[in-house]
């Protein structure tokens, strides 16, 4: 009578795909065990060597948890071990993102294949392990992947593996946002402040070294002159680097055409700043700023496409700004083109000095000197507080408001 868990086996000199019912021959150096439920439930293969397709067993995107017997395992989303793959070397009751994903996997020893068919694209990616020094649980990538959620390794990644021939970016949040990090070699630990910090990462479109490419939008910096060493991506205002790990660090920088940024030697753009339009610079010592940057912001036209200060939630710029030397004017502020209301949500508490307030603090002010109301409302508002559109009314806005240090 056939048990409910019933096992295929497949041993090592069959063909991939081969199954097996029973267990024949001596034990293997290598087995691992898929199950088709979470804790080690249901219906099972065992596998003691390279399977480069669970297809002709009936266990093609099935798995859903793994008992490693013996060995270290590469298991990967497509044929001949391409696709994205992780690596396991424990019993895992619940693969997460990557249950119902696995179609092939293998052996692997020291980091190295031991055996099978080797993909085509499947030594030019990266590796992320879930310790430092390349230490426990651990996931390949061999194409972009925007959200580490969907792999199960979000904010996990302590050191990488490099086996491309391309850069490759990292970024702190999901599709490639927030500060981001090149790769071009090992790092036994990811430092820049992305330590267990890593929700996405990309294959680069360009290193911007030596002349190369530079970023379509924000800033590259890098730690060492003429572009070298390790790269962090800002595409928005910073108060402070040292949330990136990245203060007084960066010895040269790329930035996109078109945009205009300031650099400053203290937190909240105080200090010594130097303005740098769309370009290179390839030693900051220059500008007298080498391993000098705090703080940075575009500070070209606020109202232009792509410009300005970054909005509640990265839901749009702050447009209709005009720098001071300490200070920034907004005439009448707006989100996405609405203007800003007097008061930061709909339930109507927290108006007018402390809307003003709030707003000053996002674009890097401690406080608002001045500010005014338009109390002949024309368009709907936005709700600096809720982050949203007010569509219940045509509410009063802001306008004149004056940010200072």
């Amino acid at each position: 009578m056939l048990k409910t868990s019933r096992k295929l086996i497949a041993m090592a000199g069959l063909a991939a795909g081969t199954a097996i019912a029973g267990l024949t021959g001596a034990a293997q150096a290598q087995e691992i065990v898929l199950y088709d439920q979470p804790n080690f439930g249901g219906q099972s293969v065992v596998a003691q060597s390279s399977i480069g397709s669970l297809v002709p067993m009936r266990f093609n995107d099935r798995a859903s948890s793994v008992r490693v017997v013996s060995g270290t395992w590469q298991l990967c989303e497509h044929e001949n071990f391409r696709g994205q793959c992780i690596t396991v070397d424990n019993d895992d009751i619940n693969l997460g993102g990557f249950s119902d994903q696995i179609t092939s996997l293998r052996p692997v020893a020291g980091g190295q294949d031991t055996g099978g068919q080797r993909g085509g694209r499947g030594q030019r990616g990266l590796t992320f392990y879930s310790g430092p020094n390349f230490t426990g649980r651990s996931v390949t990538l061999n194409d972009d992947q925007s959200d580490f959620s969907r792999i199960s390794f979000n904010d996990t990644a302590q050191s990488v593996r490099y086996n491309g021939r391309r850069t490759w970016r990292v970024c702190q949040h999901s599709n490639y946002r927030g500060a981001c990090l090149e790769i071009s070699e090992d790092m036994p630990v990811i430092p820049g402040g992305l330590n267990r910090q890593i929700s996405s990462a990309s294959r680069d479109q360009g290193s911007g070294r030596r002349g190369g490419p530079r970023p379509q939008t924000g800033v590259w910096l890098y730690d060492a002159p003429a572009y070298g060493a390790q790269r962090i991506d800002i595409t928005s205002d910073v108060t402070n680097l040292e949330r990136q790990r990245f203060n007084d660090r960066a010895e040269s920088l790329t930035i996109a055409d078109g945009e205009v940024w300031e650099f400053c030697e203290h937190s909240n753009y105080r200090g010594r700043c130097e303005t740098v339009e769309g370009g290179s610079v390839e030693d900051l010592r220059n500008l007298g700023l080498g391993n000098l940057i705090t703080s940075m912001r575009r500070v070209d036209i606020y109202g232009s496409p792509g410009g300005g200060y970054p909005g509640p939630g990265g839901s749009g710029p702050i447009s209709g700004g005009t720098q001071g030397y300490n200070s920034t004017f907004f005439a009448r502020p707006r989100v996405n083109g609405s203007p800003v209301d007097r008061c930061l949500s709909r339930s109507r508490r927290n108006c007018d000095a402390q809307a003003a307030r709030e707003i000053c603090r996002s674009v890097g002010h401690s406080n608002a000197a001045y500010f005014a109301i338009n109390r002949s409302p024309r368009n709907r508002t936005w709700l600096f507080g809720d982050n949203r559109q007010n569509t219940s009314s045509r509410g009063e806005s802001l306008v004149d408001l004056l940010c200072i240090d």
